[in-house]
């Protein structure tokens, strides 16, 4: 007879500032305006004309972009939605660029408080 299995504990993933995974794993949830339709449709679309990822191509790889990235962070460049600041990356890349960003915005925070 088959049993229903037992309950899994999640080692990483998103978590508020207080709580805590079991590893001791703390992630914030990106900003909101990354969830909207509209950023779902404008991000594939930007894809759809940009099907390469831009840091591979700089280094003579052809590989497929998966995400949308912001160029300047966007905490730093506030402004959203302005494509020109917006590159296609393959999720490496985007992993990679997004540690390399973390270290920018919390420069600029301390900057500007």
């Amino acid at each position: 007879m088959a049993t229903r299995p037992g309950k899994r504990v999640r080692l990483y993933g998103v978590a508020t500032n207080t709580e805590k995974q079991p590893n001791g794993y703390v992630r914030k949830r990106s900003d909101d305006l990354y969830h909207t339709y509209r950023w779902t449709k404008e991000s594939l679309a930007f894809r759809f004309s940009n099907p390469l990822c831009k840091e591979c191509e700089r280094s003579g790889i052809i590989k497929a972009s998966e995400v949308v990235d912001h160029i300047v962070p966007y905490p730093v460049c506030k402004d959203f939605w302005d494509q020109s600041n917006w590159q296609a990356l393959c999720n490496r890349c985007n992993a990679d660029k997004g540690n390399r960003d973390k270290r920018i915005i919390n420069k600029y925070k301390q900057n500007h408080g």
